[in-house]
């Protein structure tokens, strides 16, 4: 990872990282660290982070916990969030969420073609399943 991703990866952090990180926390009631991978990202997909991966999971997670079933089955199951990014090619063949040992990662390219990456229902749907 070179100085520039490292500057746009900071910038990231600091402007919106925090921000999300506590609406997660606020929405499910206990703290889940997220951790982004940024050593996985491509210097143009970094910029995507908020917007296509930070948003739409805050979204999905809203939906599970519209309730305190929800809230309950978040707070007993994840523990944190782990951020991986992939190349875009073969990406919507290579994506995966996966919920183990408390870990919800994600894996998908953040920054290419829409089918590469989650949507928030997606994230609903893959919790309320896996939960």
């Amino acid at each position: 990872m070179g100085l520039k991703e490292k500057r746009a990866a900071k910038s990231i952090e600091d402007q919106y990282l925090a921000n999300y990180q506590k609406e997660i926390n606020d929405i499910v009631g206990k703290q889940i660290p997220i951790n982004i991978n940024w050593d996985t990202f491509e210097f143009d997909y970094i910029k995507f982070v908020p917007s296509v991966c930070l948003q739409r999971l805050t979204d999905g997670i809203k939906e599970v916990c519209k309730d305190d079933m929800g809230k309950e089955a978040m707070q007993e199951s994840v523990n944190s969030i782990e951020v991986f990014c992939i190349p875009n090619e073969g990406a919507e063949d290579k994506k995966e969420l996966k919920l183990e040992d408390g870990v919800f990662s994600l894996t998908a390219c953040w920054g290419g073609h829409h089918s590469g990456y989650f949507i928030d229902l997606t994230f609903r749907e893959f919790l309320e399943n896996n939960l």
